[in-house]
């Protein structure tokens, strides 16, 4: 390395180039495999922020079609509309039940019985906190 001014320097190596298959061979590497992301880039004397961007790209479609034989494929997706099931009429008339009770520090107390509105419960609690 050469040295500028003291602080500044600069470097005489060049930028490494890697083919699209080189890079879409090490993305499918570290999708199928067992091994993290930075030991495939380890592996392979990559820097793993870059392996992570060509992951990136891989998912975009930019490093072109998968590799022959890799294990990643696409499965066929149907969307069909649906409507929530219905809900039995017991549980519709029947109303939640049970108690809850808050004593705070100041010896207030807070009994909610049934439902309650979590809006009012949150003010409830907070007024009595102070």
């Amino acid at each position: 390395m050469d040295t500028i001014d003291g602080d500044q320097t600069l470097s005489r190596q060049r930028r490494r180039r890697f083919s699209i298959e080189y890079k879409r061979r090490l993305v499918e590497e570290s999708l199928e495999g067992p091994d993290s992301v930075s030991v495939v880039a380890r592996r392979h004397d990559v820097n793993a922020n870059q392996l992570f961007r060509w992951r990136r790209l891989y998912r975009l479609g930019e490093l072109g079609a998968p590799s022959e034989g890799s294990a990643l494929s696409l499965l066929p997706v149907r969307l069909a509309a649906s409507e929530p099931p219905p809900v039995p009429p017991e549980v519709k008339s029947a109303a939640p039940s049970g108690s809850l009770e808050i004593v705070l520090a100041a010896g207030h107390r807070l009994v909610v019985r049934g439902a309650a509105d979590a809006a009012a419960l949150r003010v409830a609690l907070e007024v009595l906190g102070r």
